[in-house]
């Protein structure tokens, strides 16, 4: 449900602003609202302070890390930020990190280039400088070369050369060019050894080493002993930006000596602003929202659709006067996610996961863990419905149960027609069973849609959406009672007669009164022609929005082939002998676990959909609202 709000406006002597709002901050219900129509530019101030806030943040990404220890899990230390954030202990230790960071990331290049350096100048040895030198005064000019091997075997056995070292692969020699003589081609790679000797090289390459290890540990230092300050140095920059950015939200008035500034608190929180109120030295006007007014959307649902409301918050919050969709989406969503999956087995391995969550151990375990952190009560929640559907459809890490229960039992009847055709026709139980639960969600979402329009627009603006609410809905209903004995043929024909011709004039005739009002003739013409447009959009888009619902019988289908299909071929190689256990189990293990992950993403993203495309397009939800955020 949606919390209902009220709206406070205060007029604030300009030097009590600033106290003012740390107070107010410090209350921490109140959603300020931005004041008059403004096009103010950001401040410098606030543009700081925003910088500030994404160095703190890239810090901590970096110390993180290093503790081992997930950064909502670390307790905030002492910032030391007293009046001015940037000259405060934990700012620069912030900076201090920065410039860490920074030569760190030119002394990797640096000491990857010189170990190259020293790569090549090592086969080479100490290389005697003075000696080339001389060597150079008298026309002499040295080659460094390199050949295999074989090649210098078969190539240069009498050839006037000087052998340095040689490997397992290559011979390093020397030629040498003599001025005045005529030179002779080498067939070998010639080299450019570096300038430097070895021993400067390896010298440098130490001491660099040994300045990275200094900063490394400088860093860990850091992670261990001062992370929890760059937490609450974050949180100070934080509470300095929403103080700046409420300041953006309000204007002056009376030359500038008055600030007026606008905000939301739920009615349910009228008590503590009541007693704010009585301290403070501020006028203020307070009201219930009118219908041209911006409420900002704050839910309110019970345990279960609390879970589900980071769900209706992914596509949007609903608008003061609308509905929260959290209770229909999250029974909803909860059914669809348990009958893709299918699996008993698989429903066990999720809600342990997300039990794990909750006593925030999952975060340690790859591939998910970070992804899901805080979602682990819908997670369990998710977990326990899909096992008792598994359990109901019959499938157990990909084993069918009807093969394990006593031939001519209740429960194997039961698992009988589970797995056979819908009574009465040649489709599948469970494909039945799907598109019928699509239809039940579709309905409601047309009831939905109709109390909602009526509530909006009143009852003359929405005949036509109660009219095809009584020709789909009652004709459901009409013949599902006909089909379980409790009307007869003569009396199903008749109330279908008069639901049809009722909801024939809603839809034809009646689909636009205000039409009738200002011209009847008009009306007469026109309000059947868009009556026919509107039969069309609504037997073509509903009959794919149902059709839409076989997504969960075949993902339920393919989940349950592919576990199968594991078993089998585990089976197949157990089949061989007792060296081929492990095998099996291998191939047991990684299929189930291929096959939970892909059916986990499919179970997730489809039930999404059926949400998102079909409820809400047929119910007539739009989730444009604006988030409660209060200023703390």
């Amino acid at each position: 449900m949606i919390e209902k709000m009220r709206k406070l406006t205060f007029l604030v002597y300009h030097k009590e602003y600033d106290r003012f709002l740390r107070d107010l901050q410090t209350l921490g219900v109140m959603h300020i609202q931005k004041s008059g129509d403004q096009t103010l530019a950001e401040p410098e101030t606030l543009r700081r302070l925003r910088r500030q806030r994404a160095d703190v943040a890239q810090v901590l990404a970096q110390l993180q890390p290093l503790s081992g220890a997930f950064l909502d899990e670390v307790p905030a230390g002492n910032a030391g930020v007293g009046e001015s954030i940037e000259t405060s202990q934990a700012m620069k230790l912030v900076r201090r990190a920065q410039e860490i960071q920074t030569t760190l990331t030119a002394l990797s290049p640096r000491i990857l280039s010189l170990e190259n350096d020293a790569r090549v100048l090592r086969p080479w040895g100490t290389v005697d400088r003075a000696l080339l030198e001389k060597l150079h005064e008298a026309g002499v000019q040295e080659r460094y070369r390199i050949a295999s091997v074989k090649r210098f075997a078969e190539k240069f056995p009498d050839y006037a050369g000087l052998e340095v070292s040689r490997d397992s692969k290559f011979v390093y020699f020397l030629s040498f060019d003599i001025e005045g003589q005529e030179k002779e081609p080498v067939p070998a790679q010639s080299l450019k050894l570096p300038e430097r000797a070895l021993e400067d090289v390896e010298r440098e390459i130490a001491e660099l080493r040994a300045r990275k290890e200094n900063l490394e540990f400088e860093l860990q230092k850091m992670a261990e002993d001062n992370l929890g300050d760059i937490i609450a140095l974050q949180a100070e920059i934080d509470s300095a930006i929403a103080r700046e950015e409420a300041t953006l939200k309000t204007q002056s008035a009376a030359g500038n000596f008055v600030v007026v500034m606008e905000g939301w608190f739920p009615v349910r929180e009228e008590p503590a602003i009541s007693g704010f109120l009585a301290k403070e030295q501020a006028y203020y006007e307070m009201r219930d929202p009118v219908a041209t007014d911006d409420v900002p959307i704050r839910l309110r649902n019970n345990r279960f659709n609390r879970m589900f409301e980071r769900l209706t918050k992914m596509y949007g919050f609903p608008c003061y006067n609308e509905w929260d969709p959290t209770p229909i989406v999250a029974p909803f969503f909860t059914l669809f996610f348990a009958i893709c999956m299918g699996d008993a087995g698989y429903g066990i391995i999720i809600a342990l996961y997300g039990l794990l969550e909750i006593a925030g151990k999952a975060r340690k375990t790859p591939i998910v863990g970070e992804m899901l952190h805080g979602c682990g009560d819908m997670v369990f929640a998710l977990g326990v419905a899909t096992t008792l559907v598994g359990l109901a459809l019959g499938t157990f890490f990909g084993l069918s149960l009807i093969d394990y229960v006593p031939s001519g039992t209740p429960l194997h009847h039961y698992y009988e027609v589970v797995g056979g055709k819908f009574p009465g026709t040649t489709y599948s139980f469970q494909m039945a069973s799907a598109i019928i639960i699509g239809v039940v969600h579709l309905c409601i979402a047309m009831m939905v849609k109709a109390i909602l329009y009526t509530k909006k627009n009143g009852l003359a603006a929405t005949l036509s959406t109660w009219a095809w609410n009584l020709l789909l809905i009652g004709g459901i209903i009409v013949g599902v009672l006909y089909m379980v004995g409790t009307l007869s043929f003569e009396a199903t024909r008749n109330v279908i007669i008069v639901i049809g011709i009722v909801s024939a004039l809603g839809i034809y005739l009646l689909n636009n009164v205000a039409r009738l009002k200002s011209s009847f003739i008009q009306g007469l013409i026109v309000n059947p022609l868009a009556g026919l447009y509107d039969t069309y959009n609504m037997a073509s888009g509903l009959l794919g929005d149902v059709l839409s619902y076989v997504r969960l019988y075949a993902l339920c289908l393919a989940g349950g082939a592919l576990g199968s299909a594991f078993n089998t071929i585990g089976d197949m190689i157990a089949a061989n002998g007792s060296v081929w256990i492990g095998g099996a189990a291998l191939v047991y293990f990684i299929g189930h676990v291929l096959n939970l992950l892909l059916s986990a993403i499919s179970a997730f993203v489809h039930p999404l959909r059926l949400n998102f495309v079909e409820y809400f397009k047929n119910s007539g939800y739009e989730g444009r609202g604006t988030g409660y955020e209060p200023l703390k």
